[in-house]
């Protein structure tokens, strides 16, 4: 019996489970980083080992072999059945039901076979050997097995896990309070012309290193990430992420020279010294940790900003390395995120990069692919021009300095040139041009109230059917600041409005012109008829 409770992410997912588990042999549970990924692999370990079967349990990294066996523990796991495949561990034994095992060291050993679950952890990352083994213990052996990863998103995994299990999402996440909300600004934007793309096992494509780090190196570029934190950072807890080595031993290099206590951890850095870097920065005597590669997962510490210049095309990357500050913790508004690699304004915000299916390889999910991406374009945010707030789309008014840009300046966010074309010449617009339309057609019935001369609810759907042919459905109501374009439409709309009310005056006038010019007719033949009756009557 656990010493701990599902949380609402981790009964959903045990749900979905239970739901599909004698359909499939393998799952992929997509739990992004506050979702309680190692309290889920506990209770379904659990459940494994109170009816005396066995669990291999794998971790990619060395941090996360000796995490994921405390964590067990202090979740109430039984530590005498817990053993250790990793190195020459002291703590192996065969014949226990829980084994926790080094991605690195199990490839390099034969796979054990008496197992009836099998967990890897962080799954996304390609490790050849244990994907053949995948295919093995599903299709010979019976073997269930569930990947965990909050970034399942490399291509070869459609092809080994069957199942994708989604219990929640960042963006549920951070309304819920369960992880920080953010602050993005973009201080600086390198110029990635020429660097060429290439392929990386873990991350699909993206740009070549060594052309990446000769350009972030540039003094200035450099001169910006420390100026920018000295300015904005307010001396927050800051983990900065570098392209490699020599770019993060630069960046140091001037944080130190500008009085700011930081330190660099990379691959290489001993596991020894890692932890005392991190004891530092958790005390306050080291301010900002820089990274090349590591402190992607398992490291829990309280982050209060980042610092991204690590120039990607990779949602993975982006989303490991955003997902350390978005952690919640004591006294943590939000996060500050300053992106000086441009990348935000390439993928975009983390909680809008969202998958409802595994990758593959195959014509019908390139196409689902395809839409998915079209429709995260659409999110992308746009940067003011004025603070280098990350406004989300179809916001023109900076929520942050409160900056609005004149007609033609803000190209970008100006949702009247945010339009896809189809077929000849046919624009339909995108779904964030709608909201915003909607939003500020909704601040508009809110200004109107407050004059004492409100509009109806329905006045404002009909609106907005009048400019889409379509209803407002499934359209947040939250007020947006009017620009020029709807305010002019809606004038324009409320002038016709005007107009047409004046014509059907005038035609009611009319009408019931014509209809008293008949009644004096009808009365003056009246008379006409009698005095002709008078007159012969005489005449007779």
């Amino acid at each position: 019996m656990l010493s701990i409770t599902p949380n609402f992410a981790q009964e959903r997912a045990l749900n979905m489970l239970r739901r599909d588990w004698k359909s499939f042999n393998s799952f992929m549970v997509y739990a992004p980083t506050g979702s309680g990924k190692t309290g889920l692999a506990a209770f379904i370990t659990a459940g494994f080992v109170s009816r005396g079967m066995r669990v291999l349990f794998v971790a990619p990294f060395t941090v996360l072999v000796n995490q994921t066996s405390r964590r067990f523990v202090e979740y109430g796991l039984p530590e005498d059945e817990i053993s250790f495949i990793w190195r020459d561990h002291p703590s192996h034994d065969p014949a226990l039901k829980i084994q926790i095992a080094s991605a690195d060291t199990l490839i390099r050993r034969d796979f054990p076979d008496n197992i009836d679950l099998l967990i890897i952890d962080e799954a996304h990352l390609r490790r050849k050997q244990i994907l053949i083994e995948i295919e093995r213990l599903t299709r010979e052996a019976g073997v269930k097995v569930i990947g965990l990863s909050g970034t399942p998103f490399s291509s070869f995994l459609g092809r080994y896990y069957q199942r994708l299990v989604k219990p929640t999402t960042i963006s549920e996440l951070i309304q819920r309070g369960d992880l920080s909300s953010y602050e993005f600004y973009a201080p600086s934007k390198p110029d990635l012309k020429g660097v060429k793309t290439t392929k990386s096992d873990d991350c699909g494509r993206d740009y070549n290193e060594a052309q990446l780090a000769e350009i972030m190196c540039g003094s200035d570029l450099v001169g910006d990430i420390v100026d920018n934190w000295l300015q904005n950072g307010r001396d927050l807890p800051t983990v900065a992420f570098c392209v490699d080595v020599a770019h993060a031993n630069f960046v140091t290099l001037q944080f130190n020279k500008a009085g700011i206590n930081a330190e660099v951890m990379v691959a290489e850095t001993p596991h020894e010294e890692r932890q005392l870097i991190i004891h530092r920065f958790e005390t306050g005597a080291t301010k900002i940790i820089v990274s090349v590669g590591v402190l992607v997962a398992g490291f829990d510490s309280d982050v209060r900003c980042v610092i991204y210049a690590r120039p990607t095309k990779s949602e993975i990357r982006w989303l490991q390395a955003l997902g350390r500050g978005l952690r919640t913790a004591p006294g943590k508004e939000s996060c500050l995120i300053f992106d000086h690699s441009g990348t935000v304004h390439r993928l975009g915000f983390p909680d809008a990069i969202e998958y409802d299916d595994l990758p593959s390889k195959s014509d019908g999910m390139k196409e689902a692919a395809a839409r998915a991406a079209e429709e995260r374009q659409e999110k992308l945010p746009k940067e003011c021009s004025e603070c280098h707030f990350m406004k989300p789309a179809g916001v023109y008014v900076c929520p942050k300095c409160g900056f609005k840009p004149l007609a033609g300046q803000d190209v970008e966010t100006d949702t009247q040139r945010g339009l896809k074309r189809l077929g000849k010449g046919k624009r339909v617009p995108t779904d964030s041009e709608k909201q915003a339309w909607w939003s500020q057609i909704k601040f508009y019935q809110r200004q109107r109230a407050s004059m004492g001369k409100p509009v109806s609810d329905g006045w404002c759907s009909h609106t907005f059917h009048d400019k889409f042919g379509e209803w407002p459905n499934n359209l947040s109501d939250f007020p947006m600041e009017i620009t020029p374009e709807v305010n002019s439409y809606i004038k324009h709309k409320r002038i016709a409005f005007a107009k047409g009310r004046e014509k059907a005056a005038a035609a009611v006038q009319q009408s019931h012109a014509g209809s008293a010019n008949t009644t004096m007719k009808v009365i003056n033949a009246k008379k006409h008829l009698e005095e002709m009756r008078k007159s012969l009557r005489k005449a007779v």
